[in-house]
């Protein structure tokens, strides 16, 4: 049995209602009837991965103020992969915007020269990247950058090969 990527994803489509009722304004949420419920499921790439094929930065502050890609840890005060080799090709990139210290923004995940996510602090993303993505093209940043005073905090995964 070979080493699998397996993500799991789910979608819901939140719409804010205004009710009012008996001269008071209530603000609900509820779940889109367009869509009706939420979507989701699994994904299992049956690409196997090594040792060598993964890489981990845990609680890294990202340095870069545009798109810089994974391919090194140049994006990021770290000066190494907390843990794990990069991959030449992703399959799978994971990205968990922790925390912000002053005045950061967003952090933004790109893919080639598509944005794919801009993230909030607490927001995180996963996306599988089939048919693989070259490392370099797996990119990151933040909205601002200053050590000590705006800094953004994440946790990254990348799988490949």
């Amino acid at each position: 049995m070979a080493n699998e990527i397996r993500i799991s994803s789910s979608i819901t489509a939140i719409k804010e209602v205004d009710v009012t009722e008996g001269g008071n304004t209530y603000d609900l949420s509820a779940v889109d009837t367009n869509a009706g419920r939420s979507f989701g499921g699994s994904y299992d790439t049956l690409t196997a991965y090594t040792d060598d094929d993964i890489a981990r930065w845990s609680s890294v502050v990202i340095t870069a103020t545009s798109a810089d890609g994974l391919g090194d840890s140049g994006w990021t005060e770290a000066s190494d992969v907390t843990d794990g080799a990069i991959p030449t090709t992703a399959y799978a990139v994971a990205v968990e915007y922790v925390s912000e210290l002053g005045t950061v923004g967003n952090v933004k995940v790109t893919i080639g020269s598509q944005e794919m996510a801009d993230l909030d602090a607490g927001e995180g993303i996963v996306l599988p990247l089939s048919g693989g993505v070259a490392i370099a093209n797996v990119k990151i940043h933040a909205d601002a950058y200053s050590n000590g005073v705006n800094e953004a905090t994440v946790n990254v995964l990348v799988m490949g090969v």
